[in-house]
């Protein structure tokens, strides 16, 4: 049980947390352009070294540096771990931002600037949480590690290879995932996994320069071959038509679909929200709910090719990209579907096309019934006043994986962050209130797990 003194030492200090958020957000670390990165990881190292932890920095050529910490305590043998990152997406388009992306104000209540809960502010929460414990109780009740790395925004390339590499370091029983969400009425989201993903590139090459397009009569359209191509990957009915690419789709069991039947979902708030009049023909909001947590997907990111700028100019193009990301529910190899899908581009006549791939992560998830997923929920529910959201999975990718499957940690998606925190997006932003209430809520999350 949290006691009076820590929710007091939280109240006390909290504007100081929230300048640590901002002197963290000050630093830029845009990991697309490789900008401020070995600054902000300096940065986040001497913050955790300001709460005590004993820390080093992993260093491989050409990697963003890992920073990693540890604080031992005599209370527990058991270990804890935070993964959070401090690197963030591009701030464009500046000219939507009502303050610089990287000089944080705070407005009405809430810090803006890039990265104030994507993820510098979930980090900073961490941060301040162990803080609390070693100022009020000495230590923390157990033994705490920190893992906060500077690639996750393009899409964490290194991070199975550093904890490979230094796999003692990371060894834990449990993990708090990076971010995680409180909706605008107050009710804490607790998610329990996340999808895989197969981010790559197809290059399609028909000539060796551009031709004027008065050639189409004769001479092959890199274009065309790759619209022949994508019809092959999936049909009108949405299915993914590489073959075996549902073979270890597993079917929700009793438990998981009753978790999933609690689970608020707004459907026409969710369509109205993305601009669109219905979801996939003939989904209903319950299947839309269902499908977020275990449809795989294969979408199409971006293609281009050829002339795009204003006017015309008549041109027969040489080649053609598509960048595609293919979502992964668990179970489901991300390696083996690779191959059938090469194997499958080749038996339809597409050997010659390139696949390029940017990333590839598994899918994980814990049970609801383990004991941090119930503790999170139980928690949730005595700080927020509110039964949490529990989702089996969030939509989106990270890579939670490295965790589960290599130490078979139990983790925990769960955050400060509210639902219109504008994540990757203009004026994003941290509730300082979010900010103070979630982390008396990790705090009585890990006190109900190791009682």
């Amino acid at each position: 049980m949290v006691d009076k003194k820590f929710e007091q030492y939280v109240e006390d200090n909290a504007n100081r947390f929230a300048k640590d958020v901002m002197r963290l957000v000050s630093q830029p670390s845009v990991s697309a352009r490789r900008e401020g990165i070995e600054e902000c990881a300096a940065l986040t190292e001497k913050l955790l070294q300001e709460i005590g932890a004993e820390t080093r920095i992993l260093k491989d050529a050409g990697f963003a540096p890992l920073v990693y910490g540890e604080i031992k305590s005599t209370k527990s043998s058991k270990t804890i771990l935070f993964y959070n990152h401090y690197d963030v997406q591009p701030e464009e388009p500046l000219e939507l931002w009502q303050s610089p992306p990287f000089k944080p104000e705070v407005r009405d209540g809430r810090i803006y600037g890039r990265g104030a809960a994507d993820d510098k502010g979930e980090l900073v929460s961490r941060l301040k949480l162990i803080e609390t414990y070693m100022k009020v109780h000495g230590e923390p009740p157990c033994n705490v590690k920190f893992c906060f790395e500077g690639e996750e925004e393009v899409g964490s390339v290194h991070l199975a290879e550093y904890v490979s590499k230094n796999a003692e370091l990371f060894k834990s029983d449990a993990v708090f995932w990076e971010f995680g969400e409180i909706e605008e009425d107050g009710t804490p989201d607790v998610a329990l996994g996340m999808k895989g993903m197969i981010y790559l590139e197809f290059v399609m090459s028909a000539l060796d320069a551009d031709a004027h397009s008065s050639y189409a009569a004769v001479l092959p359209s890199a274009p065309w071959r790759l619209v022949r191509m994508l019809s092959h990957i999936k049909d009108d009915n949405e299915r993914i038509l590489v073959p075996g690419w549902y073979d270890a789709v597993e079917t929700l069991d009793e438990a998981d679909l009753g978790v999933l039947e609690e689970q608020s979902f707004d459907g026409q708030g969710f369509l109205q929200a993305h601009g669109s009049r219905s979801f996939l023909p003939g989904m209903t909001p319950a299947q839309a709910k269902k499908a977020l947590v275990q449809r795989p997907t294969a979408n199409i990111a971006g293609i281009w090719a050829g002339y795009t700028g204003p006017g015309s100019k008549t041109v027969l193009p040489k080649e053609i990209h598509c960048k595609m990301d293919f979502r992964l529910v668990p179970r489901q190899d991300p390696e083996d579907l690779l191959r059938k899908l090469r194997s499958h581009l080749d038996s339809k006549g597409f050997g010659d096309v390139k696949i390029e791939v940017e990333s590839m992560e598994p899918a994980a998830r814990t049970s609801f019934k383990d004991k941090l997923a119930q503790s999170a929920v139980q928690a949730g529910q005595k700080v927020w006043g509110k039964k949490p959201t529990v989702k089996l999975s969030e939509a989106g990718t990270g890579p939670l994986y490295v965790f589960t499957r290599g130490y078979r940690a139990s983790t925990v998606v769960m955050g400060v962050s509210g639902t219109d925190a504008g994540l990757h997006a203009p004026n994003e932003n941290l509730r300082l209130d979010y900010l103070k209430k979630g982390i008396v809520w990790f705090a009585e999350t890990i006190d109900q797990y190791l009682a």
